[in-house]
């Protein structure tokens, strides 16, 4: 042994790519078979929009929260 590690194949694609992958997959079927029109009610005012719209903006609003959550939770432990 001279201390390397052992090298993959470069067609081995680890299992992470793959469920990403999928994961992107199922999504975009997702999104492209909720093609309905629909009302949405922004409280003060309501739209009729497609139903793929209101789930991009619900995967928008919660990727938002995920991102500004733990950073104001840091910046509170600061203080």
């Amino acid at each position: 042994m001279n201390g390397e590690s052992p090298r993959r194949a470069p067609s081995d694609i680890p299992w992470r790519v793959i469920l990403w992958i999928l994961l992107a997959v199922y999504a975009a079927l997702f999104l492209i078979l909720n093609n309905e029109q629909t009302d949405v009610s922004f409280v003060f005012f309501t739209i009729e929009t497609r139903l793929i719209w209101l789930v991009l903006m619900s995967m928008a609003l919660g990727a938002g929260l995920m991102w500004l959550g733990p950073r104001l939770l840091r910046n509170r432990r600061r203080l």
